[in-house]
């Protein structure tokens, strides 16, 4: 199932952190972030950015037009965009390498 919290579910089991050292938020609770902010951007939901993701991906990627906001805190954007499509795959065809 598409949403969020498995996209969360998904990064977590990937190895990425939830909590910093200093116990902040980490990687999956800010790809789940940047993408949260994706969608009322592009006033878009969840299944659509999955059915379109290569779209995004090159609107937000180094050649897109909206690469200002693709590169923000250390390129957020779009390595959210990219592991996005990464569980997309996943959840559609199976498979643990992700």
């Amino acid at each position: 199932m598409l949403n969020l919290e498995n996209f969360r579910q998904y990064l977590i089991n990937k190895g990425y952190k939830e909590f910093s050292a200093s116990n902040n938020p980490s990687t999956c609770e800010d790809y789940t972030y940047r993408l949260s902010r994706l969608l009322v951007a592009e006033n878009i939901t969840l299944d659509e950015l999955s059915s379109n993701i290569q779209k995004y991906i090159d609107l937000y990627g180094r050649t897109g037009e909206k690469w200002c906001v693709g590169r923000r805190s250390h390129e957020s954007y779009i390595n959210a965009l990219k592991q996005f499509r990464k569980f997309v795959l996943v959840q559609r065809f199976g498979g643990a390498n992700g």
